[in-house]
């Protein structure tokens, strides 16, 4: 799979600019310092990098680099919009984006965990076609049958195991189930419990961020699990987004327990146990959703466009983190 010229162009402001070594740039990216050392040639060869990275990659490596040392994530990546440019338009770009991100970080053997989203869904659907059979691919949050197959999990599940030549592990059981009781008969299943199982052995995981405010743009809201009546008293609570299916505040702490106990989903000290947990999300709006998700360590790596990385940069300065370097993961 070819590797994208922002990519090559982060290797290149890393190595010629900030000067770390092979070594500390694969440790940032998850790659072999030898994968590094051929990455850094190919950003030559091809021109990305000459005396300085060429524009208009500029911007966009520049607003990683802030996120990178302001919120204290392993990685980003910054798709560079105009203020003028569509909200589809930007969607779909940063989908693209973040199928070449995921595909570049695949390696042999790993277990790759999914959520379910819009966002999540045009990722995979501009995935490439590749022969992986030593990969694992494992549904992360119950599913709904109320949605349509650009948003359902097992249907994003499938999708992805079927680019990457593999069968899926499917969670099979609802996202959201009337009671705690429920959900305990549910987790006690045989097959339910091995899914469990292999959320410890994530190597990578994929999730879309819904916001709650200042608009609504949820998978979760629009999977008809929440009442309205529930959705406006989390609202009230201080929620401001979900992930991995679960409401979050502004610090990135779960809203609502008694709701909490009914969503069948990877664990919050699972997700904290992935070593690439990958939030993906467009539009500017999501900016306090995004940057929650990061506070409560849901999220680790952020794929997003330029618009909605400046206002995360101006949440996170409003809280006092700008320049920090050492955000607290808030326990969920």
């Amino acid at each position: 799979m070819p590797v994208s010229p922002e990519l090559l162009a982060k290797i290149g402001h890393y190595y010629y600019l900030e000067q770390l070594t092979m070594a500390e740039i694969g440790k940032r990216l998850g790659f072999s310092r030898h994968k590094v050392g051929r990455l850094v040639k190919e950003a030559v060869d091809t021109g990305i990098v000459k005396i300085e990275i060429q524009a208009p990659l500029v911007k966009g490596v520049q607003l990683e680099q802030r996120l990178e040392s302001t919120i204290n994530i392993k990685t980003s990546v910054v798709v560079d919009v105009g203020d003028e440019t569509d909200d589809e338009e930007i969607k779909q770009s940063v989908c693209v984006a973040g199928a070449n991100f995921v595909g570049e970080r695949i390696n042999k053997g790993d277990t790759i965990g999914i959520g379910w989203g819009s966002t999540t869904y045009g990722l995979v659907d501009r995935f490439s076609h590749r022969e992986m059979p030593d990969v694992t691919v494992v549904q992360v949050t119950g599913g709904n049958k109320h949605l349509s197959s650009q948003f359902d999990c097992q249907d994003v599940t499938r999708r992805l195991a079927e680019k990457l030549s593999v069968d899926p592990v499917l969670l099979h059981a609802p996202a959201v189930v009337d009671s705690k009781e429920v959900r305990n008969v549910f987790r006690e299943q045989s097959s339910i419990a091995s899914t469990f199982a292999l959320f410890d052995q994530l190597d990578l995981a994929v999730v879309g961020i819904g916001s709650l405010v200042p608009e609504r743009s949820s998978t979760l809201l629009t999977s008809g699990y929440i009442p309205e009546s529930t959705i406006s008293a989390i609202i009230s609570a201080g929620a401001v987004g979900d992930v991995f299916s679960y409401f979050i505040d502004g610090d990135g702490r779960i809203v609502d327990a008694e709701l909490h106990d009914r969503i069948i989903a990877i664990e919050t000290d699972q997700l904290r146990g992935v070593g690439s947990s990958i939030g993906i999300a467009s539009g500017a709006t999501k900016a306090k959703a995004v940057l929650a998700a990061v506070l409560g360590g849901f999220v680790n790596i952020l794929i997003i466009d330029s618009l909605l990385a400046e206002e995360v940069l101006r949440e996170a300065d409003l809280k006092g983190l700008v320049n920090n370097g050492d955000v607290v993961i808030n326990p969920a």
